[in-house]
């Protein structure tokens, strides 16, 4: 059982925004209970807190009636139960061939030769079952995972899932991208795991799909817990999914029509096979019904079939004059009589009072101004002092923003550690043989220009964190508008600049999300945002293939916008407002300048 007591949740940055606010709910082994909600409303959120990945703000989180959280961590003993399948699983492989993948998921456990080779064999069994000989096979294991299709990638995703055979099965949108086939086996597992006692959670979209065999539902809205019931409680109460801004499935939009048009289904009537037999019992009392009127009254057999043709006919025109479906009037009565709160511009203001703290033109100028002061300096003296407007800067960001780019540095400093150890390494034979040495010379050339780069690089962080994408391409227009006189490809150049640091921030979110799947699948008793050496092969390699995807992505998007054509796109200054504070800081920002470079030899 788990146990969740007035869990909050929240964004760590200027916004603050709910993730989870306060949710209190017990959820049963044995059970298959469906997180429902618009996007957004927290879903994945609370999967992930589920299942160790997110520490939560406030509240408590027991498995079996034991704290979940210990010192900031998560036991190994509970991870090992949990088993959280990611919105895209097919993400996650990085190993060269299904085996190898296979067993990065079972490594943690520690299992026998023997056990690793029974589980994979099981997990092939129900999700890539025998079509012929082993040849037929899709998941062959020597097989690379890059050669699948993309519903095959997805398939195997779910399976790496579960040849863990973990407690609780914590499932994000596992439907999506599933023909048919699939969706019959990832129901199949479901069932099989209910059976076996254990318990599933998932977060989904897909009503038809899953609420048939579900137990429970859960209905999320904007981070608040609205509803917990049965499936049938639900579809006997579907106005729920309209107030929840969710809308009604297809099963249930059929039945309201049906019923619109005399045809009553039954309330308990959740899958096609039940709706067909409802709609077929349906059609026997209507006319067993029209029997017993023909037989009570002593009109021609003829003259009484064209008459009740005739009134039936009437019955359904005089329904569809009074028009508005049941869908359409449970819509309206809620539309108006539940108006959906819109959250104020004010609790907004705090995300975006960073953003707009200076024009993007003024930053332009400013970063580089920085950086020629930095690349002038000569000495370490000079170099210290160009640091402490960066750091000044890198200050006023929002604390979660501010902890990320520290992890971010360390990792930078440790390679520029090393990068200097090894310049200042000497390498040299003669008689006495090999002798290794130290240039101190050689290394505090290499640091000095590391420490330059270091700079460049926190300035270059703190630009791209704080400038919206668009308003970085208009300021760059601007800064170089006057190259277009002299028939120079500004808008080219600027749009390659952007898309630069566009990247950066990019890269940072990205590394967050598969630390996550890494450490999900590591089974790592690690503190969040944390990621083991030995888990950085599993983790970067999917990370550089996700950021090709994103450049290819964003390379169609603009071959379709007719970028090189459109040589207006993002020229759009007359948006910008120069403001007498951006005058100011301008003025101060050249006297800094000034004042760098007049010290370079420092």
């Amino acid at each position: 059982m788990i146990a969740l007591n007035n869990i909050y949740v929240r964004v760590h940055d200027d916004t603050k925004r709910t993730l989870l606010n306060h949710i209190s709910v017990t959820m049963n082994r044995g059970e298959i209970t469906l997180l429902l909600g618009c996007t957004g409303s927290g879903k994945t959120t609370l999967l992930q807190t589920i299942a160790g990945l997110k520490q939560p703000d406030s509240g408590d989180i027991t498995l079996a009636g034991e704290p979940m959280w210990h010192d900031g961590k998560v036991p190994k003993s509970v991870l090992f139960q949990m088993g959280l399948v990611f919105q895209f699983p097919e993400q996650q492989l990085f190993a060269r061939n299904i085996k190898r993948e296979l067993l990065y998921s079972l490594r943690p456990y520690r299992l026998s030769e023997v056990e690793q080779e029974q589980r994979i064999e099981a997990t092939l069994a129900h999700w890539d079952p025998h079509r012929g000989d082993d040849t037929e096979r899709r998941f062959h294991l020597d097989r690379s995972p890059f050669a699948l299709s993309g519903g095959e990638k997805r398939r195997l995703g779910l399976a790496l899932g579960y040849v863990t055979q973990p407690d609780w099965l914590l499932l994000d949108e596992p439907s999506a991208g599933l023909e048919a086939q699939s969706i019959k086996l990832l129901l199949d597992s479901l069932h099989e795991h209910r059976v076996e006692g254990g318990g599933a959670v998932i977060a989904t979209h897909d009503l038809d799909t899953f609420l048939p065999h579900a137990d429970r539902v859960l209905l999320l809205r904007e981070g608040r817990l609205e509803a917990d019931m049965t499936p049938l409680e639900l579809y006997q109460h579907p106005e729920i999914l309209v107030q929840a801004g969710i809308g009604l499935p297809p099963s249930m939009r059929l039945a309201a029509q049906l019923r619109e048009a005399g045809i009553p289904i039954s309330s308990q009537a959740m899958t096609p096979e039940e709706m067909a037999e409802s709609i077929l019992r349906s059609g026997m009392e209507l006319k067993m019904k029209d029997a017993s009127l023909n037989a009570e009254s002593g009109h021609d057999t003829v003259a009484m079939t064209q008459e009740t043709c005739t009134r039936t006919s009437g019955t359904v025109n005089s329904k569809a004059d009074g028009r508005g479906s049941a869908v359409s009037a449970v819509t309206d009565s809620l539309l108006n009589g539940n108006e959906r709160t819109v959250p104020s511009s004010s609790s907004f203001s705090s995300s975006s009072r960073l953003k707009s703290i200076m024009d993007p033109r003024l930053k332009w100028i400013l970063y580089m101004l920085l950086v020629t002061a930095a690349m002038l300096q000569h000495h370490w003296g000079g170099l210290t002092l160009t640091l402490i407007p960066v750091a000044g800067a890198l200050a006023i960001l929002p604390r979660q923003m501010l902890i990320g780019c520290i992890k971010l540095m360390k990792s930078l400093v440790l390679f520029f550690v090393l990068s200097t150890a090894l310049s200042g390494s000497t390498l040299t034979t003669g008689e006495s043989g090999i002798q290794l040495g130290f240039s101190l010379t050689q290394a505090e050339g290499t640091l000095l220009n590391l420490y330059r780069l270091f700079i460049v690089t926190l300035a270059s962080l703190w630009f791209s964190l704080t400038t919206p994408y668009g308003r970085m391409v208009e300021g760059l227009n601007w800064v170089l508008a006057y190259g277009r006189k002299i028939k120079l490809p500004v808008a080219s150049f600027a749009l390659a600049v952007s898309l630069v640091f566009r990247f950066i921030p990019m890269i940072w979110s990205e590394w967050q999300r598969f630390s996550l799947i890494v450490r999900a699948r590591g089974k790592a008793a690690l503190k969040p945002n944390t990621v083991r050496v030995r888990h950085l092969g599993p983790m970067v390699i999917p990370l550089i293939m996700a950021l090709f995807q994103r450049a290819e992505d964003m390379t169609i998007a603009m071959e379709m916008r007719k970028v090189r054509e459109n040589g207006a796109l993002g020229a759009r200054s007359s948006l910008l407002s120069w403001s007498r504070r951006d005058t100011w800081i301008s003025i101060l920002g050249l006297l800094v300048f000034v004042v760098l470079v007049s010290l370079r030899h420092w």
